[in-house]
């Protein structure tokens, strides 16, 4: 197979996969919702992963915790000695399964004792998209979080138009995974390509007519 050849294969593939989705997203659209079950944000969820171009999986490496080092009020100085009493304190680092993703994304940040904990909140939504579980909630009465209606997917497509590189805020219906295994976003694979956002995908968002309207939904 020629380079021409396995091009042709790559992009049928992708067209593939994308009609898949595409039709999953409009069987999930057709679900009765309720507050408890929003299958109207999770159908929008798979059309925003079924534009989505580049995905990458990190490097798996388990958490552990290091040996003990022993710190003595010598090694911290004349000023911080009585903090730290008498004797040798044992210290001990433990590192997440994503420190070294974190610690090469934010090196500059030469005070980040915990660079995974930083990379888990700063990629929510513009590097790693939301769990599906978002939108199926195990709470027995309506919530303020659990808002989804124009104002919310307004916001959200505000944030991903304008504002590529910010993360999403934690205190709204979405929900993300603290140590993610894969990561990509629509975000993401414009900034690659130097380009904006799908416009067929962000067209979609935008004009696909709402199916539900929960309480405090606006």
């Amino acid at each position: 197979m020629n380079q021409v050849e396995q091009t042709a294969a790559r992009v049928d593939g992708t067209i593939e996969k994308t009609a898949t989705e595409i039709k999953l997203r409009d069987e999930v659209r057709n679900l009765p919702c309720t507050y408890k079950c929003r299958h109207d944000a999770a159908a929008d969820l798979i059309h925003i992963y079924a534009y989505t171009k580049c995905f990458f999986r990190v490097t798996e490496y388990k958490a552990f915790t290091s040996p003990p080092v022993y710190i003595s009020p010598l090694d911290l100085g004349p000023k911080h000695a009585d903090k730290l009493g008498a004797g040798l304190q044992e210290y001990r680092k433990t590192y997440g399964e994503n420190y070294c993703l974190g610690q090469l994304i934010f090196w500059h940040i030469q005070t980040n004792a915990d660079p995974d904990c930083t990379l888990a909140r700063m990629s929510r939504g513009c590097l790693s998209l939301p769990d599906i579980s978002s939108f199926y909630a195990k709470v027995q009465k309506p919530s303020r979080h659990r808002v989804y209606g124009p104002k919310a997917v307004r916001f959200m497509l505000s944030r991903m138009e304008k504002q590529l590189q910010r993360p999403w805020p934690k205190d709204r219906i979405w929900s993300f995974k603290s140590s993610p295994k894969v990561f990509g976003s629509p975000m993401l694979d414009a900034i690659m390509g130097g380009s904006s956002l799908d416009r067929e995908m962000v067209h979609w968002l935008k004009h696909r007519p709402a199916i539900f309207q929960a309480m405090w939904d606006r």
